[in-house]
């Protein structure tokens, strides 16, 4: 089969362009999740820009694909924070990522339901930095919230331990907060596999935004 005029251009037989590469990549991914990270990664690095231009260079492949904008976050600095923040929402709670902690120059990595100040620690970066990190769970406690950090292993391994102990302190902090800005969600519904893809997306849904649950579950 002989690529598009347009598409050759962008490349040989040796080198593709690299948003051609993401397009393929997303699409022949083993779960969801994985593609989520892909594009994450692929908007910090650059490669795709803002929404519409991410969207335009995901469909290229397959039309469902453009929906992965709603679930990606730029803010995403880590394969981790990627992974748990798509697991939260995929559950039904909202994620704000890199939110700033009044008052200083610390960012949280992602806010759940408007009351759990998450952390997802990397062994590498953080194991030298104990007593700056506990500094920085009392900075977030006095913004309201509660900290709280999943390393490696309880993101990787232990994610239903690590999921009950958040919705437990949600439960603990009287259940989800309003979160400004926020109205119904339009995250596209995420659809089992069918023929070679391990994923598929359904409609988007009018509205921007996702939908703050009503409880934590």
């Amino acid at each position: 089969m002989w690529d598009p005029l347009e598409l050759s251009d962008r490349g040989s037989t040796w080198a593709v362009d690299p948003r051609d590469a993401l397009a393929r990549a997303v699409v022949e991914t083993r779960s969801f999740e994985d593609a989520v990270i892909l594009v994450d990664w692929a908007r910090r690095a650059g490669i795709v820009d803002v929404d519409d231009d991410a969207a335009e260079v995901l469909s290229r492949r397959r039309a469902d694909a453009a929906g992965l904008v709603a679930w990606s976050d730029p803010g995403a600095e880590s394969i981790l924070e990627s992974a748990a923040g798509t697991r939260l929402r995929r559950a039904g709670h909202h994620v704000t990522r890199q939110v700033p902690v009044s008052g200083t120059s610390k960012i949280i990595d992602m806010v759940v339901d408007g009351v759990v100040g998450l952390e997802t620690d990397g062994r590498a970066h953080h194991e030298t930095r104990f007593d700056k990190d506990r500094l920085k769970d009392a900075d977030i406690a006095r913004d309201g919230l509660i900290p709280f950090r999943a390393g490696t292993v309880m993101v990787k391994d232990r994610w239903g331990v690590t999921v009950s102990a958040i919705r437990a302190l949600i439960r603990t902090a009287g259940g989800p907060r309003p979160v400004a800005g926020v109205g119904n969600s339009s995250l596209p519904r995420v659809l089992g596999p069918r023929g070679r893809r391990a994923w598929r997306l359904a409609r988007p849904r009018r509205h921007t935004g996702q939908e703050l649950p009503a409880a934590a579950g």
